[in-house]
């Protein structure tokens, strides 16, 4: 009698479809994906969605100091300016006014604080002001481009989205805001 021979076992295969075999074992826990926050442009541009329309009923007043509000609350109190203030502080950008958030600055604190860049280079988020130093309003960059679409908060029943193009006051400056 020959003895048989017999082929050589394979060595388990750690990647194999095994588990498959036995029904009851738990599977494998999946790796955990990591949050990555959103830049601060692109937070500007979601909190500017979220307010157009005025959907969170903000009030115009041309007063300082004002308070500023915590995040998406209903019944923000501000002018042009603090409007955009509030978005920044919202989204975590520096005061575009020098002031620390502390209820005061205006559009013309907005113009002498931050460096000016052509409406060409206008980025997300960038501050549009209008009239000398400023001083007439001030409205954010939702869309760059040709005829850019401005966040406002010129007036009771704002914030609103409007073309560059549908604003007849000139000059413009817009400046950029510290947010790369």
């Amino acid at each position: 009698m020959t003895p048989t021979a017999t082929a050589p076992r394979p060595a388990p295969d750690v990647l194999s479809d095994d588990h498959r075999m036995r029904p009851n074992s738990k599977p494998p826990k999946p790796t955990p994906k990591k949050h990555v926050a959103p830049d601060k442009r692109t937070l500007l541009h979601a909190l500017m969605v979220a307010t157009a329309g005025n959907a969170y009923d903000w009030n115009y007043r041309e007063v300082r100091p004002l308070t500023m509000p915590p995040k998406l609350v209903h019944g923000v109190n501000a002018d042009c300016s603090f409007g955009v203030k509030v978005l920044c502080d919202w989204a975590g950008v520096p005061d575009p006014t020098g002031g620390n958030y502390d209820g005061y600055g205006n559009s013309t604190s907005i113009f002498h604080h931050l460096a000016h860049v052509p409406l060409a280079d206008a980025r997300t988020g960038d501050i549009l002001l209008f009239g000398p130093e400023g001083s007439w309003h001030a409205a954010m960059v939702l869309e760059p481009g040709k005829d850019p679409m401005l966040w406002s908060h010129g007036h009771q029943g704002s914030p609103n989205l409007y073309p560059l193009s549908a604003d007849a006051r000139r000059p413009v400056t817009v400046c950029r805001i510290e947010a790369d």
